[in-house]
């Protein structure tokens, strides 16, 4: 059975970058603590849990040591909180991220009122919420984006959670400009891996009887491939490990397309090819 990877699985940049800093910072002696998981992967975080990560929910249980930033932001009111309590910060955020924050903190600054694409109950979201206080909206989809029922005449700015679809972040920037502002800054904040992922999983999926996005059930941007995919091909599924796979998806196949979430490590791509391997022989 033809097995074919998408030209891009495995950790993003901002993932690794998280990934290694939380690895160096587990080398010293002094207490380290994560305010939720660093990223969306529950076996990369249960890894570094059992190394000494003390992933935690609120940072007020943190008596000594250092916490690291998520890759997916934190709200600059928390960041400010902990840093005043005496603990020492390390920021793990996504570069990509830090720009979106920047540009959200600056436009509201300039007294655009600011809609966010994206998921409102996601950690980056809540955070890109706090970088821009003063008339801030998050929308989902065009449909949410046409119930703000946004006036006339106002400055209005676009930008999106750095996840998202590019289809899906257009259609929101069109519904809003049927709203006639007085001016409009759009600005793509979508992560180039991101987009780059969903247009590789899209292709691949057309090409395939059977497709496999691999990633953590929680995280937004294997969520977003999923939906790719789905919409391409209707025998797409969503799977955490390999232990997620089903022998009856296989026997009509003919072949097998896999992709993976930016947060997802090389080596549970590697466990799900393996496992259609042996399934396959067995069958």
């Amino acid at each position: 059975m033809p097995i074919r990877l998408a030209k891009k699985t495995g950790f993003c940049f901002g993932v690794k970058r998280a990934v290694t800093m939380a690895e160096a910072a587990l080398k010293d002696r002094e207490p380290i603590y994560s305010l939720g998981s660093i990223i969306h992967n529950r076996q990369v975080v249960e890894g570094l849990s059992r190394r000494g990560l003390k992933v935690i929910s609120d940072a007020r249980l943190i008596k000594k040591g250092r916490l690291v930033i998520a890759s997916h932001g934190i709200s600059p009111k928390v960041a400010k909180a902990i840093a005043a309590r005496g603990v020492n910060i390390i920021d793990a955020t996504c570069p990509f991220v830090l720009n979106a924050q920047k540009i959200a903190r600056r436009l509201s600054g300039e007294g655009y009122e600011v809609v966010i694409v994206g998921d409102a109950g996601h950690p980056e979201v809540k955070a890109l919420v706090d970088f821009a206080p003063k008339r801030v909206y998050v929308v989902k989809d065009e449909k949410e984006a046409r119930a703000l029922k946004l006036k006339k005449g106002r400055k209005i700015s676009v930008i999106s959670q750095t996840t998202q679809s590019t289809e899906n972040f257009l259609a929101v920037v069109g519904t809003i400009l049927e709203s006639k502002p007085k001016e409009i800054r759009i600005f793509n904040t979508i992560c180039k891996d991101a987009e780059e992922r969903q247009a590789l999983a899209k292709e691949l999926a057309g090409r395939v009887g059977l497709m496999l996005v691999v990633g953590g059930r929680d995280s937004a941007n294997t969520r977003r491939l999923y939906e790719v995919c789905k919409k391409v091909l209707n025998n797409s599924h969503l799977i955490e490990t390999e232990k997620d796979l089903r022998r009856s998806w296989l026997k009509p196949a003919g072949s097998v397309g896999i992709t993976s979430g930016a947060s997802t490590p090389e080596w549970l791509v590697k466990r799900v090819v393996h496992t259609i391997e042996r399934l396959h022989k067995v069958t």
